[in-house]
């Protein structure tokens, strides 16, 4: 049981996403995509004071693009990113909607905001229910990835690891079968893996589905001994554990997968640009669905910069009310 502590957390939490605004002179980075979530703008944005919304149309693995501009933004590239965000100056409030975003994507805009000096601010929308699958097979109760087109490097945080220690830290989430993939893919040792549970879930029951789901996996491993529990919607408390568990392991690299929620990838994303010598991002880049949620529920804003204010360091080529 981890000790209690007080550490931040800088989230404004909406019980409605018709209560937020963002603040008059910032910007706001997001895409719509096929869940009903991510078209939460719509119900709020006629009523913003200059605010300017840019809207990401087309992602791939290398790059997007936006609406009114025909370049296309590459996600390795500093150079091709600050273009996109040099029109809005240092110091500016800059919220990059996750929602509707890949990972790869939000990831290298958070990046690029830090290096550039804004004030960044990461908004979430909790779905308010998950797609169960008709015929559910072990590993799979809800129907949310179509297949995983594989493990890559998130773009702009490769780390060259200077230990061969690491501890693997899977960041769980229903999808066993993604479990399953990357402890094959990177072949911890058994006894030197550390699960993360969201507990709290989103909902009170998500718990036991996320136990259900990866049970084969946990068994097999022996992991479910050594598993650590975060609030499922809360950055900051994963990045904190990320902090105690590179404590506890001076000499190990934090082999961390990204296969739960967007706001756990958060905070692992955080600590990789606080600390990118410690951490190495795993992704599996699945293959999403149709229509995977249902729905909206809460909305959260995540002060991103607040822990991350400094840490503008840069891998990419230089090329092409808080509580």
């Amino acid at each position: 049981m981890r000790e209690l502590k007080r550490e931040p957390i800088l989230t404004d939490t909406f019980e409605s996403v018709s209560h937020f605004t963002p603040v008059p002179g910032s910007a706001y980075i997001y895409r719509v995509s096929n869940e009903d979530r991510s078209s939460h703008t719509g119900q709020w944005r006629q009523g913003c004071k200059d605010v300017q919304f840019i809207e990401v149309t087309t992602e791939s693995v290398s790059g997007f693009q936006v609406s009114g501009v025909e370049e296309e933004f590459f996600l390795r590239s500093a150079a091709s990113l600050s273009r996109l965000l040099a029109a809005w100056g240092i110091g500016r409030v800059l919220y990059v909607d996750i929602t509707g975003l890949s990972h790869p994507t939000w990831a290298a805009l958070i990046r690029a905001a830090i290096a550039a000096r804004m004030e960044v601010r990461a908004v979430y929308v909790e779905p308010y229910r998950y797609k169960r699958s008709a015929a559910p097979l072990e590993g799979q109760i809800y129907d949310l990835s179509a297949r995983i087109a594989g493990i890559a490097p998130m773009p702009g945080f490769a780390t060259i690891s200077t230990t061969e220690e690491s501890v693997f830290v899977p960041l769980l989430g229903f999808e066993g079968a993604r479990f399953r993939h990357v402890i094959e893919q990177v072949q911890p040792s058994h006894e030197r893996i550390v699960p993360v549970v969201g507990i709290p879930g989103f909902k009170p029951w998500y718990i036991f589905e996320t136990y259900m789901g990866n049970r084969a996996a946990l068994e097999e491993t022996s992991a479910w001994h050594h598993i650590e529990f975060v609030p499922a919607n809360c950055p900051f408390s994963c990045f904190y554990l990320l902090q105690e568990l590179a404590r506890r392991h001076p000499n190990s690299t934090l082999k961390v997968a990204m296969i739960g929620t967007k706001p756990h990838a958060l905070g692992a994303v955080m600590f990789a640009l606080t600390s990118p010598s410690r951490i190495e991002l795993i992704y599996d880049n699945p293959i999403r669905k149709e229509g995977r949620t249902d729905g909206l529920d809460r909305l959260l804003v995540y002060h991103v910069g607040a822990i991350t204010a400094g840490a503008g360091g840069s891998s990419m080529t230089s090329g092409a009310g808080r509580r």
